[in-house]
């Protein structure tokens, strides 16, 4: 289990930070509103996209 959270906190931040009401820039804004959730998730599958090229070049 510990293993899950160390490969996955970011994307599980990110679904959390959707989920909770709590905004850094609030979706009434009509365009911003949605770009801050849509970045912490666009960033998290891209760091998980990485690691597994990362594991896949050294044969893992």
């Amino acid at each position: 289990m510990k293993q899950f959270f160390k490969e996955y906190w970011l994307f599980i931040l990110a679904i959390g930070y959707i989920i909770l009401p709590v905004d850094l820039v609030p979706d009434a804004i009509p365009f911003l509103g949605g770009l801050d959730d849509s970045t912490l998730v666009i960033l998290g599958l891209i760091r998980q996209y990485l690691e597994y090229k990362k594991g896949k070049e050294g044969g893992v």
